[in-house]
Formats: structure tokens, C-alpha cells, sequence
């Protein structure tokens, strides 16, 4: 086993514990269909956040756990959708999001979108915390 090997494993042992709460909040994206219903329910009702990532990248891990942390912080705003998109399993998903979207693919990546599917913020890799995110909700 190598060190970097190592050192990931233990970070996702370590820092990304999924606690079945933050959970319950978040759906995964797994097909065009759900992105395309999606996108449908939320004209004008609703903002959305997805979070695109790996599950066997340490930069995702940590942007993913600022996300579940900022999620559960949440008081179940019914503005918002939250949902995450696994890049690897869901490769299909994430590219079309991107397409549709008209941004760059990255990994890990947070999209914003306000209630006309606009992008409002787009941040990726270790722009992606948990203050980085409040700061965001708050400016909106």
C-alpha cells in the first residue's frame, strides 16, 4: 500500500463519517431523466445546489463534508434543493449538467443555481467550505 493510499483512507476514515441525518436532506442525482424533472420543478419555485463528486478523490471528501456539514446546519428551507451528483458512477449526469449549464466539468464542484437555473456561484476543489458556502447563502 502506498502513503498516499494510506493517508486517504485515513482521511476518509477520520473526516468523512456520514451521518444518516445530513443524509435524509440530500438526494443523489443517477439519471438525465431525474436532472431533466429536476430542472423542470425548479423553474421559479426553488434554488438549487448540487455537489459534484469523486468517492475516491481526498479533495472531494473534503469538499463533501463541508457540504453535509453546511447541509445539516440548514433549517430545512424549502428554498432551496440540495443534491449531489457522483461523477464517477454518474458520469452522464455530471457531463450533461455541465453542458446544460454551460461550465466547465470539474471535480469536486459546487453549482448554485438561482430560481431561472442561472449558475450563481460555481465553486470547485477547496473553494468548496462549509464558510465559503454560508457566506454565499448570505450574499444571495
Amino acid at each position: 500500500m502506498t502513503a498516499i493510499k494510506f493517508l486517504k483512507g485515513l482521511y476518509l476514515f477520520l473526516v468523512k463519517r456520514k451521518d444518516e441525518s445530513i443524509m435524509t436532506d440530500i438526494k443523489e442525482l443517477k439519471s438525465i431523466e431525474e436532472w431533466e424533472q429536476l430542472k423542470k420543478e425548479s423553474l421559479s419555485k426553488s434554488e438549487l445546489v448540487i455537489l459534484k463528486y469523486s468517492p475516491y478523490c481526498s479533495i472531494s471528501a473534503f469538499a463533501e463534508d463541508n457540504f453535509d456539514r453546511w447541509v445539516s446546519s440548514l433549517d430545512g428551507s424549502p428554498e432551496l434543493k440540495i443534491r449531489k451528483v457522483n461523477v464517477i458512477s454518474e458520469r452522464q449526469v455530471s457531463q450533461q449538467i455541465a453542458k446544460d449549464l454551460k461550465i466547465v466539468h470539474e471535480s469536486p464542484q459546487l453549482i448554485w443555481l438561482d430560481r431561472e437555473m442561472n449558475v450563481m456561484w460555481n465553486a470547485t476543489h477547496y473553494e468548496i467550505t462549509k464558510t465559503a458556502i454560508e457566506d454565499k447563502i448570505k450574499t444571495r
